[in-house]
């Protein structure tokens, strides 16, 4: 065997090792593709039921603008079908999903989400496409090598004496040097693509976690804007308008509700600079929680004829952190602001107590009641009153029936104490 035979032999195993590691590669570039767009799949999944559950159903039918909105929200593009699903869309570069928003039988509902592939999963389907390249390059010079080492051998058989010339050995010599250099090159281009990956894959994870984070907070001010804001200026709005129906009748009365009206609207703007501030926690903690509820009664009681039974613990009180301060004193205002808005009572009773384990608030009111397990859906009181205790690791229970009045049964976890 000649020098140009074995030179040609090792040629092609190089090639076959390249092979071999190319085809590693291009394995584990597929795996790492379905991983990375799996978890993409789940994490714009779950951020589009949130969005659907804090932005809730259409007023009305299902519409392009509703579609929009929800698309806009999430970053991708929503579309509403019924029973019958389009066919996948093929391009690898996009993602989708479906996900179920109606199982009734006569009118299913169900959303496809179709949203970009982030960059790093884009990248990996180049990555992939210019494996395959060098994979079907690498063949084709395999191909070629085991051709001329086949011609080589036939041609050494035939004239076994001719002896092989120092140029085609300088030559010989030299394609193998750059083979060598291609394989080095390769390797540090390999590693430099597994360093940008890898950023690339911790700059998406961030991005993703400030996603989240962007998301609760936008879900926790419109929980705080409802319960808080739309409330006092639902009961400035009823206070107006039991001032202008007995404007003429009793102006003295007309004009005291009107003052308390502007006290309330003054209030509400001192409250939204406090929230604005970050300032809130800390008033209600100096002006104690029973004061706190007193002004939250005088401000939704616009007017009417209703008699608040209060007892406050404030021992109880002073157990409790500023935030389940803040999150019991909101789910007390939105507890009594459905007792007068919905339930129409003359009588709510507010109590606070603790135990040894825990603290226990109770609104409890003899309005027209409600079944809870039958809501209409048309607004948030109760879901907030909800999250707010979940945000404290506390529990509640609203106990209705109709023309039985309502229970509202808050009960927080003391905090430990030394």
């Amino acid at each position: 065997m000649n020098f140009l035979t074995r030179l040609i032999g090792y040629s092609v195993l190089l090639l076959l090792a390249f092979l071999v590691a190319a085809l590693g590669a291009q394995s584990w570039l597929r795996q790492q593709t379905q991983r990375l767009r799996s978890e993409a799949l789940e994490a714009k999944r779950a951020q589009f039921t949130a969005i659907a559950k804090a932005v809730g159903p259409p007023d009305g039918r299902w519409n392009s603008s509703y579609e929009e909105r929800l698309g806009a929200m999430c970053g991708g593009k929503v579309s509403i079908f019924g029973d019958r699903l389009p066919p996948p869309p093929g391009d690898p570069t996009v993602l989708y999903f479906d996900q179920k928003l109606s199982d009734s039988p006569t009118a299913p509902m169900t959303a496809r989400v179709v949203f970009a592939a982030s960059p790093i999963n884009r990248l990996l389907v180049t990555y992939q496409r210019v494996t395959v390249g060098l994979m079907l390059f690498g063949f084709t010079l395999l191909a070629i090598g085991i051709f001329v080492a086949v011609l080589n051998r036939r041609s050494a058989g035939s004239d076994p004496e001719q002896p092989v010339s120092r140029d085609s050995t300088r030559a010989e010599i030299g394609s193998l040097t750059h083979l060598a250099e291609t394989s080095v090159a390769q390797t540090a281009a390999l590693s430099h693509e597994r360093d940008v990956r890898r950023l690339a894959e911790e700059d998406a994870r961030l991005q993703q976690r400030l996603l989240h984070q962007s998301l609760e907070g936008k879900i926790r001010l419109g929980h705080d804007l409802h319960d808080g804001i739309i409330q006092s200026l639902y009961a400035c709005g009823l206070t107006i308008e039991s001032a202008r129906a007995m404007a003429k009748n009793d102006p003295v009365e007309s004009d005291r509700r009107l003052g308390q009206c502007v006290q309330n609207l003054n209030a509400t703007i001192r409250d939204v600079r406090a929230y604005i501030t970050g300032l809130a926690p800390e008033n209600l903690r100096q002006a104690g929680f029973a004061r706190a509820v007193e002004s939250l009664i005088l401000e939704l009681r616009a007017g009417r004829e209703v008699n608040f039974d209060l007892k406050i613990d404030e021992v109880a009180t002073a157990r409790l952190t500023p935030q389940q301060t803040t999150e019991t004193l909101q789910v007390a205002g939105e507890a009594i602001s459905n007792s007068l808005r919905h339930g129409g009572a003359s009588l709510v009773n507010v109590r606070l107590h603790q135990n040894d384990a825990e603290v226990c608030l109770l609104v409890q009111d003899n309005g027209t009641g409600f079944d809870p397990t039958r809501q209409d859906g048309a607004g948030h009181g109760l879901d907030n009153m909800r999250a707010r205790a979940g945000r404290i690791g506390a529990s509640v229970r609203i106990e209705s029936h109709p023309a039985g009045g309502t229970r509202v049964i808050l009960t927080l976890p003391l905090r430990q104490t030394s």
